[in-house]
């Protein structure tokens, strides 16, 4: 293998690992942007983020603080270090699904109970609330 056929496979394999890396460092640490959810993200944590910034959908913002939106609520706790604060993304899918088991007067609505977002939903937004 010649020099420049090297260099073109090593170059290759570079552009091929950061398309894979992108969407994990666009969830890493903040919500995405809407541009970002515009452009149809496969990548289950950004979409997952994609449903907590969407007024119809999550809407998480209106009672959450969460890095990188720019409504930040004053209802509920903010949403960082979720892994110091639940013990596996099981136990956060459950506060998601039915926030009335640990607490029943919550103001958190019960996302799955109430057929507010599916059970796949819920666990893309456990997905990117991991990322924080």
């Amino acid at each position: 293998m010649g020099t420049k056929t090297a260099l073109r496979a090593v170059r290759g394999l570079a552009v091929g690992v950061g398309l894979l890396l992108a969407p994990l460092a666009m969830a890493a640490g903040r919500a995405p942007t809407p541009k970002e959810c515009a452009a149809h993200p496969t990548n289950p944590a950004v979409k997952g983020g994609c449903i907590v910034i969407n007024r119809a959908l999550g809407n998480c913002m209106a009672c959450h603080v969460i890095a990188g939106t720019t409504m930040d609520g004053n209802i509920g706790p903010a949403l960082r270090d979720l892994r110091k604060r639940f013990p596996n993304k099981q136990a956060l899918f459950e506060q998601i699904y039915d926030p009335t088991i640990n607490d029943p007067y919550t103001a958190m609505p019960p996302f799955g109970k109430d057929h507010i977002l599916t059970k796949a939903q819920i666990r893309e937004v456990v997905d990117f609330l991991w990322t924080l």
